[in-house]
C-alpha cells in the first residue's frame, strides 16, 4: 500500500492550464506528501516531478463527463492500494500558493473536513461565495461556499462513499453541482465540514471568463449550472432553496443591467425564465431526480 497526506484528483481535456496547476504543487509543497491524479481525455500529456514529496499518476481515457472521469480516478486509487489521510478534487485551471501545504501540513491531524475560500488568480478577492469566519461549521444553507477545489476531505474515513454522481457536473446530464452533491451525501452520512480562512486556492476570475464568450454560450452554460442545482433541490428536497434559486439569477440582471453589461445581464434574465421552467420539469417527473 502507498500512503500520502494527500491525493489531488483532476481531469483535464487540453493542456491549456493543466501545468499550471501542476506547477504550483511542485514549487509549493515542501512539507507534506501528495499524490496529482490527472485523467485526461484524449488530450495524453506527461510531467515528471523533480520534488520528493510530489508525485503524478497519468490516466488515459476517452473524452466524458466530469464526474465519470473522476470516479474512474477513484477506483483507481483503490485499485492500486493507494492510501491517503485527505483528497482534494482541483479544477485543471485551479492553483496553489507558495504557502498551501505548509500550512495545511498543520491540520493533518485535525481528523476534520474543511472548506477554504477560492480566490481569484492573484488576489483575495472571492471566486465565489462571501466571507466566512474560521471555525463555522458549513450546512446545505451554505451551499454557496461549497466547489469541488476547496473540499478537503477525509479520505481513509470515506474511501468507500466518496463518488461523484454521474448525471452531474461538466459533459453530464445536468451540467453543474457535482460538488454540492458530494458535500450534501457526506453531510447525511453524519460528517460535518469545518470552514478554515489558513489555506485557499486559486481560480480564473468568472466574469473575465465570459467577456470572450459568445450570448449564445453564455446562456448555454447558465442553463447547465441551472439544470444541475436545480435537480440539487428536488434530490435532496431542499425545497427552502428556491426563493434563492430564482431571486439571486434575477438580482444579478438587475445588477450586471446597473454596471452596463448588458451581455450579462440579458443572460441572467434568460436564465431566470429557464429556471422556472426547470422546477416545474422536475416537479412534474420524480424520475428525473431519485438517488442514485
Amino acid at each position: 500500500m502507498t500512503n500520502y497526506d494527500i491525493t489531488l484528483v483532476t481531469t483535464h481535456q487540453d493542456t491549456s492550464e493543466i501545468f499550471t496547476l501542476i506547477e504550483s504543487i511542485e514549487k509549493s509543497n515542501k512539507t507534506i506528501s501528495a499524490l496529482l491524479v490527472i485523467v485526461s481525455q484524449e488530450s495524453p500529456i506527461t510531467y515528471e516531478s523533480k520534488n520528493s514529496n510530489f508525485s503524478v499518476e497519468f490516466i488515459n481515457e476517452k473524452k466524458m463527463g466530469l464526474s465519470k472521469a473522476r470516479n474512474i480516478a477513484l477506483k483507481y486509487l483503490i485499485i492500486n492500494s493507494i492510501s491517503s489521510k485527505y483528497i482534494m478534487f482541483p479544477d485543471d485551471d485551479s492553483s496553489f500558493d507558495s504557502l498551501f501545504f505548509e500550512n495545511f501540513g498543520s491540520k493533518l491531524n485535525s481528523n476534520q473536513c474543511f472548506i477554504t475560500p477560492i480566490y481569484n488568480d492573484g488576489t483575495k478577492e472571492l471566486y465565489f461565495g462571501k466571507p466566512t469566519f474560521n471555525g463555522k461549521v458549513i450546512t446545505p444553507l451554505d451551499h454557496q461556499l461549497i466547489g469541488s477545489p476547496n473540499q478537503i476531505i477525509l479520505y481513509d474515513k470515506f474511501k468507500n462513499q466518496i463518488a461523484f454522481d454521474e448525471k452531474l457536473g461538466v459533459g453530464a446530464l445536468y451540467g453543474s453541482s457535482e460538488d454540492v452533491d458530494l458535500f450534501l451525501k457526506l453531510f447525511e452520512m453524519g460528517e460535518r465540514f469545518i470552514f478554515t480562512n489558513d489555506i485557499y486556492t486559486y481560480h480564473p476570475k468568472k466574469t473575465s471568463a465570459y467577456n470572450d464568450l459568445a450570448l449564445s454560450k453564455i446562456i448555454l452554460r447558465f442553463k447547465n449550472y441551472s439544470l444541475g442545482f436545480g435537480y440539487i433541490i428536488f434530490k435532496y428536497k431542499l425545497f427552502s432553496l428556491i426563493p434563492e434559486y430564482l431571486i439571486r439569477t434575477f438580482g444579478a440582471f438587475i445588477l450586471f443591467f446597473c454596471r452596463l453589461n448588458f451581455k450579462l445581464s440579458f443572460a441572467y434574465l434568460i436564465q431566470f425564465f429557464i429556471r422556472i421552467k426547470i422546477l416545474f420539469m422536475f416537479l412534474l417527473n420524480k424520475n428525473l431526480y431519485l438517488k442514485n
